[in-house]
């Protein structure tokens, strides 16, 4: 019966006792290699061994107190050195000996080591390929854009270390000996970040829209953080708890408040939430003014008489908008994922928050996440400079002056190309949230832009005729269609209600520059303050 219970290997009852002989004079290591974790059919993890000391504390600690209810009931003096003498190693200070001699040198050298080894790579904040397109041609689904080996590298080999801050004593050598560990990670991480956003973005035409001189953001900066695509990117990449409207991208090392975010009550306009794949918490409405205020501060896009000009270096290319929306993207969610490793079971941080190594590594965190909304903002707002550099052509077309036929102006194909194109180049770069944040508002700038060309050519020394004006007209409907084709995708910031009246705006605006002067008073009179007086004397003129 008994060989039958051994599996069938043919183990008589010698055999098994000699073999269980054998496998109790193994030494502790081999032992641990070659049967326990053979025979349970498991991978041996750094969870294990913080596990199994944790076991041991509470079993030492269960045996301590069972040893003073002896004492106090047999009347002896717990305080008499031989109820004090140990004959032996105790199990817990064997088990963190080894803990300390094996175990942590090892997570030391995978936490710092390996993180060195992927910073030095020359692709370490690269988009990783994504074959997601491929594989769904209709381009609207989900996609989960890669992290980038950098990002992916410190949260790996970062992970066994936040396991064990979990499972050893607070404040103890050990405990602070694996956050010393993650600090030093943490900060040779943040040295290769901030040098690959120097690259990416310094010298660039819209990272000098966002910051001066001295990296202090610009009040364009604060205004796009009291826009909700804001809230919404936050929200997409943080606990909805963690996350508060009035809470800006402030680095954490820094005392200024220049770039805080005052807090704004609830527009009375604002519409009901529209639900869009996150439990519907998140939506597609902004409070009053909010377009306005920041169309404001952006005079150089907002207020022009000619073309744009850009050097071709202040301009993103399409590769380094990739690059710009994967970096975003990555160190947005590895900071949620740290920021998730940190926090205990048993309700989050703030019980260990009074270490300050811990406070340390909560701003570490902090900051990799400051910059990653960082280079998010700048992503939108590249793409609001290649939108606006596109629609400013329209007014020196010449097809405005046709007088045969009604055309488009090449730059609008050129633009709805270009958003096609995009949408699907930062989707895989840097996911569904980077792009639908880069995407945000467009559907209210490109009503203004084209309105802005239309007071442009009206204002010309070349006349614009019926068929030029026809032409603005369907310039409208094509690109509503191209922007409403490139954000049609899963999680879309697409506003169906500020789209709606951007360019229904905008088509008043154009069909007003063809009718009558009596139609045209008509209207003044019962909708005089629907455009500025200034719009009105230039359609009169």
């Amino acid at each position: 019966g008994i060989t039958t219970g051994l599996g069938g290997t043919g183990m008589g009852i010698e055999g098994w006792k000699k073999s269980r002989a054998n496998i109790a004079e193994l030494p502790p290591d081999q032992f641990v290699s070659n049967v326990l974790f053979p025979r349970s059919n498991v991978d041996p993890e750094v969870r294990h061994a913080l596990t199994f000391r944790r076991s041991i504390s509470r079993w030492t600690h269960e045996v301590l107190e069972g040893r003073k209810e002896l004492a106090v009931c047999s009347g002896e003096d717990t305080n008499s050195p031989m109820y004090n003498a140990t004959m032996e190693e105790g199990a817990l200070v064997y088990m963190d000996t080894i803990i300390q001699r094996t175990l942590l040198p090892e997570m030391q050298d995978e936490a710092v080591n390996a993180v060195i080894h992927f910073l030095e790579r020359h692709d370490a904040f690269d988009p990783i390929a994504n074959d997601v397109f491929t594989r769904y041609p209709h381009h609207t689904v989900q996609v989960e854009a890669e992290m980038s080996v950098a990002c992916q590298a410190l949260y790996t080999s970062t992970r066994p270390i936040f396991m064990a801050l979990h499972r050893l004593p607070k404040g103890g050598d050990m405990y602070l000996s694996l956050v010393t560990m993650l600090e030093h990670a943490m900060l040779t991480f943040l040295s290769r970040m901030k040098q690959r956003i120097g690259d990416l973005c310094h010298g660039k035409a819209a990272f000098s829209l966002l910051e001066d001189q001295r990296g202090n953001p610009t009040p364009l900066s604060q205004f796009m953080e009291r826009r909700n695509g804001f809230t919404l990117l936050q929200r997409i990449y943080s606990d909805e708890d963690d996350v508060d409207d009035t809470t800006g991208a402030v680095e954490p090392a820094t005392t200024r408040v220049v770039g805080g975010i005052h807090p704004l009550a609830p527009s009375e306009t604002d519409t009901s939430p529209r639900k869009m794949g996150l439990n519907g918490k998140l939506s597609g409405a902004d409070g009053r003014g909010a377009f306005e205020r920041e169309v404001a501060q952006l005079d150089v896009l907002c207020r022009f008489k000619e073309p744009l000009q850009f050097e071709r270096s202040t301009l993103c290319t399409d590769e380094e908008h990739m690059k710009a929306a994967c970096l975003a993207n990555s160190l947005l969610r590895v900071a949620s994922l740290l920021d998730g490793q940190l926090r205990s079971r048993a309700g989050g941080w703030e019980k260990s928050s009074k270490i300050k190594a811990i406070r340390d590594l909560q701003s570490a965190i902090k900051t990799i996440r400051y910059h990653g909304l960082r280079v998010a903002k700048f992503c939108r707002m590249e793409m609001l400079m290649q939108t606006a550099k596109r629609m400013s052509e329209i007014c020196a077309s010449s097809v405005l002056q046709a007088e045969d036929a009604i055309r488009l102006p090449s730059c609008v194909n050129n633009l709805g190309e270009y958003l096609t194109a995009s949408s699907d180049t930062l989707r895989e770069a840097g996911g569904n949230a980077i792009a639908a944040y880069s995407f945000s508002s467009l559907e209210q700038y490109i009503p203004f832009y084209l309105m802005h060309a239309a007071r442009i050519v009206a204002r010309g020394s070349k006349p614009v005729t019926m068929n030029g004006i026809e032409s603005l007209d369907r310039t409208g409907s094509v690109l509503y269609r191209d922007l409403k084709g490139a954000t049609s995708f899963e999680n879309s910031f697409w506003d169906e209600e500020a789209a709606a009246n951007s360019f229904e705006e905008s088509a008043v605006f154009i069909n007003l520059m063809e009718i009558s002067v009596t139609d045209l008073e008509g209207h003044y009179r019962s909708k005089p303050t629907q455009f500025s007086d200034d719009d009105y004397e230039l359609m009169f003129a």
